[in-house]
């Protein structure tokens, strides 16, 4: 029989971080902003993360040490979803670093993990504060649809809102190289480089850099060079949040000492022009983080970068799918540069007894009667 336990991230052992490495690697879905390479350095050098906690569904210590499901969330103030203090994976922190929340969930147990997991939900309603916010969970996943077909077994009430589509590009549909013809805007970006070229008077190459020892330095200061460094201009650079240096050096070391992180460096002779932080796991690659040259902004280094950064993917590596992990509503523009679109969801799950379900029917009924007057 599976066993919940809820763990802090800042008093894990050793033991309990390569438990959960070893659960992303066997993900159903990836998710790697939920990985410990992510997690655990964000806890340790960032503000705002000492409360970040893990649910974790393993056999228990007498049978199969390996982790079933893991789950990081915080608690948050009551909201429009549920009015009491409750777990959720859409807090302030998580919001800001963790643009996916599908939880990792062993993928040759989902239906068995899933089940353990909302066990859990229900056997830690208390420390859970009788609901659990599931921020973000791709549409259509096996982690997502399973858990819609256990509530929906057990008559568990869900309210769920959202569905932004955000780019993405689905490498693995037609014939191979057929995403760039998808491209909305693929002509212009073509005549573009050309443009920069001519006004750069070199050619544009893409480069990897992961593998140099400097990279996340040398991104940052690149950072710190544009609107991002700027703080009196809106910029949230990393250098201008506390402990913000210390987390990127340690999250992209961990994610490129296992191969799968990538620095994309786009140059023309000596001129650096864009950076891109890319992450690949399973079968697909994340857009982490990127920044441009605001001296050559006007012939669109950002989107050039991007699309020559998808042509690399294409041609060199096994992914079938990027998702951008870019928020659609405040990144329009640089959303309507990909042809395909992920939904992602997310849902309050009452995780508590009768009176926590009545309590949520009651607001989803008065929700609907809100929307049928407006």
């Amino acid at each position: 029989m599976a066993r919940s336990r809820v763990l802090s991230i800042v008093d894990l052992t050793d033991q309990d971080i390569e438990a959960w490495r070893a659960l992303a690697t066997r993900a159903a879905e990836p998710n790697p902003y939920f990985e410990p390479e992510m997690l655990v350095p964000a806890v340790r050098e960032l503000s705002g993360g000492a409360g970040l906690r893990l649910l974790v569904v393993d056999a228990g210590p007498d049978e199969d040490p390996g982790w079933w499901a893991a789950l990081p969330f915080e608690m948050v103030p009551g909201d429009k979803h549920w009015p009491l203090r409750h777990a959720s994976t859409g807090s302030d922190f998580l919001a800001l670093y963790c643009p996916l929340g599908t939880p990792l969930v062993d993928g040759a147990r989902v239906d068995e993990a899933v089940d353990a997991l909302v066990d859990a939900f229900h056997e830690r309603r208390r420390e859970l504060g009788q609901a659990v916010d599931l921020h973000l969970l791709a549409r259509g996943g096996r982690v997502d649809q399973r858990l819609e077909e256990v509530c929906r077994e057990r008559g568990i009430p869900v309210h769920t809102w959202g569905g932004d589509p955000r780019g993405a590009v689905r490498f693995d549909e037609g014939a191979p190289g057929s995403w760039a013809e998808r491209m909305p805007r693929g002509r212009s970006l073509a005549r573009g480089r050309r443009r920069l070229e001519r006004a750069v008077g070199e050619t544009l190459v893409l480069e990897d850099r992961a593998d140099d020892p400097e990279i996340a330095k040398a991104f940052l200061d690149f950072e710190q060079q544009g609107w991002k460094g700027d703080a009196s201009r809106g910029g949230m650079g990393f250098r201008s949040r506390r402990g913000g240096q210390e987390w990127f050096t340690q999250m992209l070391a961990g994610f490129a000492g296992t191969g799968r992180a990538h620095v994309f460096a786009l140059v023309a002779g000596g001129v650096l022009l864009h950076m891109a932080v890319i992450v690949c796991t399973g079968s697909t690659a994340f857009g982490y983080f990127d920044v441009y040259s605001e001296e050559w902004a006007r012939y669109g280094p950002g989107a050039i970068g991007r699309m020559m950064a998808l042509s690399w993917l294409d041609e060199n590596s096994e992914v079938d799918v990027f998702d951008s992990s870019m928020n659609p509503s405040l990144y329009p523009d640089a959303t309507a540069l990909f042809p395909d679109r992920l939904t992602m969801v997310s849902s309050t799950v009452v995780t508590g007894g009768l009176l926590a379900r009545l309590a949520m029917r009651v607001m989803r009924a008065a929700a609907r009667v809100v929307r049928r007057f407006r």
